[in-house]
């Protein structure tokens, strides 16, 4: 008896870390390069060994790395979300269980910023307060969506460019441009993607006996 094992298909990472950093790239060199942590660290200078303020430096760059880890996928799937097409589809097709349409969109961009601080901390004592900007500009061409039930189902061509930008205390420390996302095959594993997560239902008029006769 001959058994077969089907293995899914492996899929590109599509973390905002995968578009940003390259393979075995980290955060500590261009922080570092930029004296990040320096003006920060300069009122314990002398307090501390080397060694020591550079493992605050590593520890820096591990917090700011796990912002990275933010999916595009899911930050493409909330600007569509918004879209005016794909919402009223959605609304179609929950008001009529088990439809299904296909909704063409034309290229079009999703932008994600996010602002997240890090108090920096030495032997209790509050150093300061480091500021972080995440830029993220999708470019999406070519995208044709199913929607079925109040859900992106799947979607059967499209291609997005992804424009990721870090910026630590006001200083760009890594940017990547034209990275490439295959929508079909990123969206594929994932399943259904609600498009009214956020839109309750509306509320049926309950039928009172007899209303309305005379």
């Amino acid at each position: 008896m001959t058994t077969t094992t089907t293995i899914p298909p492996l899929t590109a990472p599509t973390t905002v870390r995968s578009f940003l950093l390259g393979p075995g790239e980290g955060l500590d060199g261009p922080l570092r390069a930029r004296g990040t942590a320096g003006p920060l660290l300069a009122p314990v200078r002398g307090r501390t060994t080397p060694a020591a303020d550079r493992a605050v430096e590593h520890e820096l760059a591990t917090v700011v790395d796990d912002f990275l880890g933010l999916d595009v996928i899911d930050l493409a799937a909330g600007g569509w979300r918004g879209h005016s097409a794909l919402k009223a589809a959605a609304r179609r097709t929950r008001d009529l269980p088990g439809s299904e349409e296909v909704v063409a969109l034309a290229r079009h961009r999703i932008t994600s910023t996010h602002r997240p601080t890090v108090d920096l901390y030495v032997d209790g004592a509050k150093l300061g307060t480091v500021a972080v900007e995440l830029n993220l500009v999708l470019w999406v061409s070519g995208l044709v969506c199913v929607v079925r039930d109040a859900c992106l189902t799947g979607v059967r061509s499209g291609d997005c460019a992804v424009d990721v930008s870090l910026a630590v205390q006001g200083a760009t420390v890594a940017e990547r441009k034209g990275g490439r996302l295959d929508l079909p095959g990123a969206l594929a594993p994932r399943g259904p993607v609600p498009l009214l997560r956020d839109e309750p239902r509306p509320q049926e008029t309950p039928t009172v006996p007899g209303a309305g006769l005379r």
